[in-house]
This record gives structure tokens, C-alpha cells and sequence, in this order.
């Protein structure tokens, strides 16, 4: 079961990648389905700035173009966006 990550603006620039695919079987089982906390987590675990990156003060997360709160529930082929904290003029 895979969904999409999108990575925008800094979040990008500071990992190298704008679009991944994650396997949801890493975070989820039967009895709990994965949410954006424990996907979080997980791309965390590839290293510091990953770590830094996802776990900024404010950043946003858009699940299938809906902003969500972390403990939104991902299911197969959906899209989980990452976006840092924007400020409007």
C-alpha cells in the first residue's frame, strides 16, 4: 500500500526531494492504520535533516489537498503534502 509525499518550498530545497512514494506497511497494521504522526515519524528516522525539516515549528500538512491535523488517518493512494510555514502580504 503506497501513498505519495510531496515536499514544498524549503522542505525541498533542504532534503533534495520534491515527490516520494512511502509504503504504508512500515507504519500501519490491522489494528492500527497509519496517520500523518507515525508517517512523520517514519520518514524521520532517514536522518537529521529529515528530522529538522518535518518537525519545524507550524509546518503544514495537506492530506489530499485538505490541510489535516497530524492524527488524520492515511489510507492507500493517497497524497501526503508537506509544506513550511508561509506568511501572506
Amino acid at each position: 500500500m503506497n501513498i505519495t509525499i510531496k515536499l514544498f518550498a524549503a522542505l525541498r530545497e533542504a532534503l533534495g526531494e520534491s515527490e516520494l512514494k512511502f509504503e504504508l506497511s512500515e507504519v500501519s497494521s490491522d489494528a492500527a492504520p497509519a496517520d500523518v504522526a507515525a508517517v512523520k515519524a517514519a520518514l524521520a528516522n532517514r536522518g537529521a535533516d529529515w528530522r529538522e525539516a518535518l518537525y519545524q515549528p507550524n509546518l503544514v500538512h495537506a492530506l489530499n489537498h485538505k490541510v489535516v491535523f497530524t492524527d488524520a488517518v492515511v489510507s492507500e493512494g493517497d497524497e501526503l503534502a508537506f509544506f513550511p510555514p508561509m506568511t501572506g502580504g
